[in-house]
């Protein structure tokens, strides 16, 4: 009888735990995704029998539409729209019309900033990575012959120090993105010029 009642309570215990995990899975309002981006799905619990007509401002349903499952393409504009999504089961009774913002978030840029020249092996130099969108931000510039990649950079403007330059030498972004995985232009270089040192002569007696 005890073990009888264990069990059940053991089964009440793992009902409410699913229920209340079930219950909890939401999606946030706002959603975010970048602006531009293609292929985003959004999706109600299906009922069978059920059809159910979407509305998406500023964005195209790809596929799906009258179903419980759809493909949005999203403007490349940043902004703030609501989906909307209405169902209409077998019966041809209408529920309650569903709601979700999405913000689409701007694309980030990047761009250089500062010209410098220096002498022949002098201690190096700095320049300067500014940013628009929002942070943190993931970059990759290129000195001609090498790439380097930074991430998770809160800083704007960044300052990216050269090191030791031997020769001239061109900086430019070759790639930017965000930590929502939204990735954008860049813009500009820098070119660091090095003065070559003296050829001194040998010294000489008249």
């Amino acid at each position: 009888m005890k073990t009888k009642h264990l069990l059940l309570c053991i089964l009440f215990l793992v009902s409410t735990f699913f229920v209340t995990a079930v219950k909890a899975q939401s999606t946030t309002s706002p959603d975010t995704v970048c602006a531009g981006k293609t292929g985003a799905a959004y999706y109600v619990s299906k009922t069978a029998g059920s059809t159910y007509h979407w509305v998406v401002p500023n964005g195209t349903i790809a596929s799906g539409n009258n179903t419980d499952s759809i493909i949005v393409n999203w403007s490349s504009t940043p902004g703030t729209d609501t989906i909307k999504v209405v169902e209409v089961n077998k019966h041809g009774c209408v529920g309650d019309t569903q709601k979700l913002a999405v913000y689409r978030m701007p694309l980030p840029t990047a761009s250089l900033t500062g010209v410098d020249s220096l002498c022949y092996t002098n201690t190096g130099t700095s320049f300067n990575v500014s940013f628009t969108g929002i942070g943190p931000w993931n970059f990759t510039y290129s000195d001609g012959s090498h790439s380097t990649s930074l991430t998770n950079i809160s800083a704007n403007p960044y300052t990216v120090n050269t090191g030791s330059l031997t020769s001239t030498t061109t900086y430019t972004i070759t790639a930017v993105s965000n930590k929502f995985g939204c990735t954008g232009s860049a813009s500009g270089s820098v070119v660091v010029v090095v003065n070559p040192k003296p050829a001194t002569s040998a010294i000489y007696h008249k």
